[in-house]
């Protein structure tokens, strides 16, 4: 189970830095992302939120299966995956932040998007790496 965890992480992240590398094309050539349009616009729109989505549904499968799995075989890392829920939330307010920033009526900034993609990578990242450093035995144990 736990080389399906880093499987899925690693999807994750080279999603994100497609994510990112299509924001900074638009930085690069000036691109305002107009909403809800086609083209460059929409396809920005909704690998965001698809990104999102997948992300935050990875995240509720991780809190009501997988956590309570490894409660269940290894006490003693629930004080980690506390800590790890509370990370979730944390991400999901991010999540929610960037999903702003394509969702909103009117123009979108490649600027604004980027940062708010920048911040969500880095936390995300962060956050990966601690659960497959934290999480990887256990789950390989399973």
């Amino acid at each position: 189970m736990g080389d399906e965890l880093v499987r899925i992480h690693d999807g994750l992240r080279a999603e994100m830095a497609a994510l990112l590398a299509a924001v900074e094309d638009g930085l690069a050539t000036g691109t305002t992302v107009n909403l809800p349009g086609r083209g460059l616009e929409g396809a920005l729109r909704e690998r965001c939120l698809s990104f999102c989505t997948a992300f935050h549904e990875h995240h509720v499968n991780e809190n009501e299966r997988g956590f309570p799995l490894l409660e269940r075989a290894f006490p003693r890392l629930a004080p980690t995956l506390d800590r790890l829920r509370e990370e979730h939330v944390r991400l999901a307010r991010i999540r929610e932040d960037l999903g702003a920033a394509v969702g909103e009526a009117g123009s979108v900034d490649p600027a604004t998007v980027k940062a708010r993609l920048t911040r969500l990578s880095a936390e995300l990242e962060a956050h990966f790496a601690r659960e497959e450093e934290q999480l990887l035995a256990a789950l390989n144990a399973l």
